[in-house]
């Protein structure tokens, strides 16, 4: 059963600051007959304003906004508590099991990869207004906290810090130890994070904060 198949239209609502992101979604989208997009946005502040004002199925959003927006998760919690019946598909460069596993349990009901084909957005369509969840072929329905990331007391320092603003130095600084230890913490804590710079732990905050109280 394809997202043509249903008797009455799709109503769908875009979120995404990536301009060519957005537009190809757009496009693809009105290839189907049965999918009438409602609007699209670069910010949440006028897609919530619309959410609140018109009917709507399927929220297509993008959880890693521009840094002066919501959080892609409080968004998704704020979405899900104000519309319990609203199907939340979120597409996103992430695709970490931790990250889908996080925007899962805040209450997305699918996940696309934006490296995924452009009719997968239709399947999680479809998928969702079924009553099904949709993820990615390679969690195969799977996904939960990575197992096997365990971090010591102090690069749970470091990287706490770090998602608090302050510098390598700055912590040197705070807990008496040599930049040199301090960045070597750092260096240990984002191999084992997977992560790659400064700019992709600030986007994966949430998640790594979640990572950190699980082992607390």
């Amino acid at each position: 059963m394809s997202a043509r198949s249903y008797l009455g239209s799709v109503r769908v609502a875009l979120l995404d600051d990536h301009a060519l992101v957005l537009k190809g979604l757009i496009v693809h989208l009105q290839k189907s007959p049965s999918i009438t997009i409602l609007g699209s946005f670069s910010s949440s502040r006028p897609f919530r304003a619309l959410l609140a004002t018109t009917p709507a199925d399927v929220a297509i959003i993008d959880y890693s906004l521009a840094f002066d927006d919501i959080d892609g998760v409080a968004l998704i919690r704020a979405l899900r508590a104000s519309y319990p019946r609203l199907k939340i598909l979120v597409i996103s460069a992430h695709d970490e099991g931790m990250v889908v596993h996080s925007l899962m349990q805040a209450g997305a009901n699918g996940f696309v990869a934006k490296s995924q084909d452009p009719d997968d957005v239709v399947m999680a369509i479809d998928a969702l207004m079924t009553g099904r969840q949709y993820l990615p072929p390679r969690h195969d329905g799977q996904v939960s906290m990575p197992q096997d990331v365990r971090l010591s007391p102090r690069e749970w320092e470091v990287i706490r810090c770090l998602l608090g603003g302050l510098t390598v130095t700055q912590i040197a600084e705070k807990f008496g130890r040599s930049v040199k230890t301090i960045s070597a913490q750092k260096s240990a804590a984002f191999r084992k994070l997977d992560v790659a710079s400064d700019n992709e732990l600030y986007k994966m905050r949430e998640f790594i904060l979640a990572l950190g109280a699980r082992d607390a």
